[in-house]
């Protein structure tokens, strides 16, 4: 509400200026109303005011003089002269000091008067927000500068700063450090560009300035983000996690962030690589969390989670449970515990998950999705329990059935592979070396020694291993009777099945079952929540 001052030394003026208008419904509030200059002055000396009305000639003190030192007082001050035919020299005098217009005594009219005000309503509102707009200008250049210094810092890695002139104030008290990161950066940049997940942390830049009054905000890398904010009465946790939740609301998106409490300058960078450190913790417990960190930095060096060089992993089990066809639950609960069990960051899980499709398409022929889009949609993953669901998904296509790098890609190879497709899609009849020698026109003893050097395996010992490999996917999989299983897999003989299934595995068909049925189940609970997202020709890596 704007306040109003009415001076006239004629009391019938006065109270006319005072009737003609609804000053609340203007949302104006008549503060008091004098018969001269001297008493109006004393008034604007007690209260401030922000429209004047003032009569010229008056006695004690006249509307110029008090015009004059009314605006010594108060700068922004709208001024409206009341004068008479006799006083346009005073009223000129009055225009050159600031006075927005003047009105004539004579003709004084409601209408008229209520339009100077609303244009005086007017420019103090434009000045206001100007003078708003400047004063956020500043703070914005000045927590500009202040981040640019943080930024120098970062970049310089001083250890001891005893002296730092740019540094504001709060420093020296308690500060948050916050380190976030956008999730699904990778996935917005694949569909939408690297300019739009840059305007986006832009946005959020932004509306951390808008809502958190103090502090600095740097943009880190391609999808990250370090805040730093006082922390004057220990609520800074619960600050983040409102501005967080806005942000989300606001951009529909999905951020994770790691936080630690520091004091003094020379720990920022402690604060950076806790707060970083805190926030790889999405990669296990999953995105869109805050991660508090409790840990200590004193080392800068455990800014970089531990690598591991002593302990490499012997992966020579998981193969083997993918060539003899074993549950893949199995193979990928020894990754599992090795990844969940170790400090790994998430590129040295990366990495070893690269090395073990590698491994994997370097034994056998894969038809699969191709290695490269599998390990491009490896790479683009956040998270252990994506890693895990495009290695389960993957895994289980692949370990369906083995088929055996060929030696060659020439005549033979292309026969032997129409060959192998063959008894792929047939190995559970009564399938017999004339029958696959047939299908490729190839007499059977011939196809016998280009099936063995091209396989390195005998046609006979094939195909039982791939019936086994059948059984062992229906006892883990299936509650089914282990002498259906049998006609299932190819073998007409259920006897005859036992005892080549405990010689191959060292297990009866029973003990099998009884060992990998279900084994699967942590497995399947991690990966629960992509399993009907995820394919191996296409995974969606959700943004929230």
């Amino acid at each position: 509400m704007y306040r109003v001052l009415i001076v006239d030394d004629e009391p019938i003026t006065r109270n006319g200026i005072e009737a003609f208008i609804d000053w609340e419904k203007e949302g104006l509030s008549v503060e008091a109303s004098c018969a001269n200059g001297a008493a109006a002055l004393t008034v604007l000396e007690n209260r401030p005011i922000d429209i004047l009305i003032t009569d010229i000639q008056m006695p004690l003190m006249n509307g110029i003089e008090l015009m004059k030192q009314a605006f010594q007082l108060y700068p922004w001050l709208k001024v409206i002269m009341i004068s008479s035919y006799s006083d346009f020299e005073y009223v000129k005098e009055g225009l050159k000091l600031g006075a927005v217009d003047y009105l004539l005594k004579s003709a004084l009219e409601p209408a008229e008067l209520l339009a100077v005000v609303h244009r005086c309503i007017s420019m103090l509102k434009d000045e206001r927000r100007k003078e708003v707009e400047f004063q956020e200008g500043a703070i914005y250049r000045e927590r500009k500068s202040t981040e640019q210094d943080i930024k120098r810092l970062i970049v310089q890695e001083q250890e001891f700063l005893p002296l730092i002139d740019w540094a504001p104030a709060w420093f020296q008290q308690r500060y948050a450090c916050v380190y976030l990161i956008l999730d699904g950066a990778g996935e917005l940049k694949g569909n939408y560009g690297h300019l739009y997940v840059q305007l986006l942390l832009e946005d959020l830049q932004e509306l951390f300035y808008r809502q958190i009054d103090e502090g600095a905000a740097m943009l880190m890398g391609e999808s990250g983000m370090f805040l730093v904010f006082p922390d004057n009465v220990g609520d800074a946790e619960l600050r983040i996690r409102y501005w967080k939740q806005t942000v989300e609301m606001e951009l529909e998106l999905s951020i994770s962030a790691g936080f630690t409490i520091e004091q003094g300058i020379c720990r920022l960078l402690n604060g950076l690589a806790g707060s970083r450190m805190a926030c790889q913790r999405r990669f296990l417990e999953g995105l869109g969390g805050i991660y508090v960190w409790e840990g200590s930095t004193e080392n800068k060096g455990t800014a970089q989670v531990s690598t591991i060089e002593s302990e490499l992993p012997d992966w020579k089990s998981f193969f083997e449970i993918i060539r003899n066809g074993d549950p893949i639950s199995s193979a990928m609960e020894n990754a599992m515990q090795r990844w969940k069990g170790m400090w790994l960051n998430p590129e040295q899980v990366k990495h070893e998950a690269n090395e073990l499709f590698t491994g994997i398409y370097e034994q056998q022929a894969v038809t699969g999705l191709p290695l490269s889009e599998l390990l491009d949609l490896l790479e683009r993953t956040e998270t252990l329990d994506q890693i895990l669901s495009i290695l389960k998904h993957g895994l289980e296509d692949i370990g369906k059935t083995f088929i055996p790098r060929l030696a060659d890609k020439g005549n033979g190879g292309e026969l032997i592979a129409k060959a192998l497709e063959y008894i792929t899609n047939h190995y559970s009849e009564n399938l017999t070396l004339q029958i696959v020698a047939d299908t490729v026109y190839l007499s059977k003893n011939y196809f016998s020694l280009l099936f063995k050097k091209q396989t390195g395996q005998n046609f006979i010992d094939y195909l039982i291993e791939l019936r086994i490999r059948e059984a062992k996917r229906l006892l883990a999989e299936e509650d089914v009777r282990i002498s259906d299983i049998s006609e299932i897999a190819g073998f007409n003989d259920v006897n005859y099945f036992r005892k080549l299934f405990k010689k191959m595995t060292g297990l009866t068909p029973l003990e099998y079952r009884e060992r990998h049925q279900g084994a699967g189940s942590q497995l399947e609970q991690v990966t629960k929540q992509f399993g009907e997202q995820t394919a191996v020709n296409e995974v969606s890596l959700e943004v929230k």
